[in-house]
């Protein structure tokens, strides 16, 4: 049994306790890439609530890859509150159904399940993929590699001339473009 699926008869009066650190490998779905995370510990409280389940807790791990500025390693951490609603019904139903059938709340989502268990594991791999930063950087300072030499900037200065350095020459050449180009008033 998945350490992420709860069977419906050990959830009591005052709930199930959830509290697993998984590896990010158990939880990608065939076909998914791989996303730079070691593990994710899942941890909150699975009640019922009338006929519906309601998962109160939070999903956390930390990105590992390397920086992408200066490429040193980078450890971007997250940890994300969620809120999930579970109700019996069947899983075939569409998408587009479900979600506007049963999305009642911007903080709520409300997910089908069928059987005798819930399974927690594809909302915490939806809750990682989404939880991915746009950019890795190792500190929010960094000052990346030399355009020139390839010397990480973060260790100090290179010995490049200070004005090659600086100047980024993938968009010198177009001033020259431009000038090329003469600002023609509009025909009539």
């Amino acid at each position: 049994m998945d350490r992420l699926s709860v069977p419906l008869a050990s959830i009591t009066e005052n709930g199930v306790t959830v509290d697993e650190t998984v590896s990010a490998d158990e939880l990608r779905p065939e076909g998914a890439l791989e996303l730079p995370v070691p593990s994710v510990r899942v941890r909150g409280t699975l009640q019922r609530i009338s006929d519906e389940y309601l998962f109160r807790g939070a999903v956390a791990g930390t990105f590992v890859h390397p920086c992408d500025r200066c490429l040193a390693p980078a450890q971007v951490t997250f940890d994300t509150e969620v809120l999930w609603s579970f109700e019996p019904g069947s899983a075939d139903v569409a998408a587009e159904e479900a979600l506007d059938a049963k999305t009642q709340d911007d903080k709520v989502s409300t997910y089908l399940f069928e059987g005798n268990e819930i399974d927690l594991a594809p909302l915490v791999w939806e809750e990682m993929s989404l939880a991915v930063p746009a950019k890795y950087l190792c500190r929010e300072d960094c000052a990346g590699l030399c355009p020139q030499c390839g010397a990480n900037l973060n260790m100090g200065p290179c010995a490049c001339p200070a004005e090659q350095s600086m100047e980024n020459k993938g968009f010198a050449g177009l001033d020259t473009l431009l000038a090329q180009f003469e600002r023609k008033p509009p025909e009539e």
